[in-house]
């Protein structure tokens, strides 16, 4: 690693009665040096030892003309202490500063602050190496982010498959501010905790900011195979969507952020018990690997009634008791096969008027306790029959209230833009929304909307489609200016 050593004093200015008396702070740059990618670097200060240090954080300047918030995040000294960044009484403290802009010089401020509340602010400037991030470092930019729009968050995480660096998390004027740097990983990737989780093979794996990365559990024992689709968060930790040998893409599992398992729910077993109980024959409906029958590609938690939230692509959105995993309603297009059974359609939600149901769809979520998801538009491909299908793909939000499902949101994007697979959209704030059209084209772009709570479109990036689903399969809107480790 490049070592670049700086020697400065930091000066504060005491103020008595109205004058101004410059003297010695206890804090001075010691280095400051490049860390695993040009997005991260450590810096060291010197710590007076008479002095007790309670935290210290770090703020990085957007660059000119932004409309950003700084990347910012604090850490207490224990927390340095159990990464190995601060020995109590050594007189030194390493801070590691992440989110920076490649291939540019970053101002950043580091702050001291002690036991007595009194606070220590460092300027270090910091000249980062450029990164060859592709597509990702070079999208067509469509709409640039409006100046004075009102838009909610400022940083994105793209859920890349093709890259080792995966994920990338851009901000909201599309420049790239920081990969993983663990050297592998899926499209299945998540920030959760102050860390961001990623799957290898059959195990789960979490990355710290710092470029650290750890794996926390492998799943082989417990007979998955595979990790696909998404992370969602679920009521108590993270909810995989996993393989086994017997079936394929049919089983959730919840695991804490430890990697421990809590949970799982097979899909093939909750459907064909209710099939079974009302005297239907679900061989007829569900079918063990390697027939692709549910298609599982996310999920989410309702907390008005603690229930879990399933995307079968094949098939419809279920909902289902979080613990008892009886089903309680399902909402999906009335012209497909599970329409057929008198066992399924008992659950099947009444559409409100000028209310169209959802068709292939991904990224179930729920905001203000409306279900919000993105209506790709595409029929069943395993399901016979396959349904209607859409020549254009739109975010949709419904509101259900007992029996009865109402759209109460679509946006259609003028001109209409069609993603056959993939694709998301969340709603970050109220009104606010980021939008995934992964293969947009179709198969042409992966393209990334910014919506404001005026309905403005706030951004508009097109990046490279890249193989199937592989620049961003979904896109989470994050928030890195205010992170707190302890």
């Amino acid at each position: 690693m490049k070592k670049l050593t700086i020697i400065v004093s930091a000066v504060l200015a005491l103020v008595i009665s109205g004058a101004s008396i410059a003297i010695s702070s206890t804090v001075n740059l010691g280095s400051v040096i490049a860390g695993p990618t040009p997005f991260i670097s450590f810096v060291t200060l010197r710590v007076a030892t008479s002095s007790t240090l309670s935290s210290v954080s770090f703020s990085i300047k957007p660059k000119q003309g932004s409309r950003t918030r700084p990347i910012a995040a604090s850490y207490t000294t224990g927390y340095l202490q159990r990464a190995g960044y601060y020995v109590a009484g050594s007189g030194t403290v390493t801070v590691p500063v992440f989110g920076l802009y490649q291939n540019r010089q970053n101002t950043v401020t580091v702050t001291s602050t002690f036991s007595d509340g009194t606070t220590k602010p460092t300027k270090v400037n910091i000249t980062t190496a450029a990164f060859d991030g592709g597509t990702f470092t070079s999208p067509t930019v469509v709409q640039p982010r409006l100046r004075n729009t009102t838009l909610s968050y400022d940083f994105i995480l793209m859920k890349a498959s093709t890259i080792a660096t995966t994920p990338v998390i851009i901000d909201s004027d599309s420049e790239v501010r920081w990969v993983g740097s663990a050297g592998m990983g899926g499209q299945q990737s998540l920030l959760y905790k102050n860390g961001i989780y990623v799957s290898g093979g059959t195990s789960l794996i979490r990355l710290e900011f710092d470029g650290r990365s750890k794996t926390l559990a492998d799943y082989a024992s417990l007979g998955v195979t595979g990790i696909h689709h998404n992370f969602d968060l679920g009521r108590d930790g993270i909810v995989m969507e996993v393989d086994t040998a017997a079936w394929v893409e049919t089983i959730d599992m919840e695991v804490d952020a430890n990697g421990k398992f809590l949970r799982s729910w097979n899909l093939a077993d909750i459907v064909s018990a209710a099939m079974v109980a009302g005297g239907d024959d679900p061989s007829q409906f569900v079918y063990p690997a390697p027939v692709d029958w549910w298609h599982n590609n996310a999920t989410s938690y309702r907390r008005s009634d603690d229930s879990f939230i399933v995307s079968s692509r094949e098939n419809f959105v279920i909902s289902i008791d979080y613990d008892t995993q009886a089903i309680k309603w399902i909402l999906g297009d009335p012209t497909k096969h599970w329409y057929e059974f008198p066992s399924l359609r008992a659950f099947g939600l009444t559409l409100g008027t000028d209310t169209l149901p959802p068709i292939g769809q991904h990224a179930t979520s729920f905001f203000d306790d409306k279900l919000l998801l993105m209506d790709d538009g595409t029929q069943s491909l395993t399901q016979m029959p396959p349904g209607d299908s859409r020549s254009y793909t739109a975010p949709r939000k419904y509101s259900i209230d007992g029996t009865t499902a109402t759209e109460i949101y679509h946006y259609l994007i003028d001109p209409p833009i069609f993603s056959p697979f993939c694709s998301s959209v969340y709603e970050d704030a109220p009104d606010n929304y980021l939008i995934d059209y992964t293969v947009a084209g179709p198969y042409i772009s992966t393209d990334l909307v910014g919506l404001d709570n005026t309905g403005a479109i706030a951004f508009y990036y097109k990046y490279d489609e890249l193989q199937t689903c592989g620049t961003a399969f979904y896109a989470d809107p994050i928030h890195l200016e205010n992170l707190s480790f302890r």
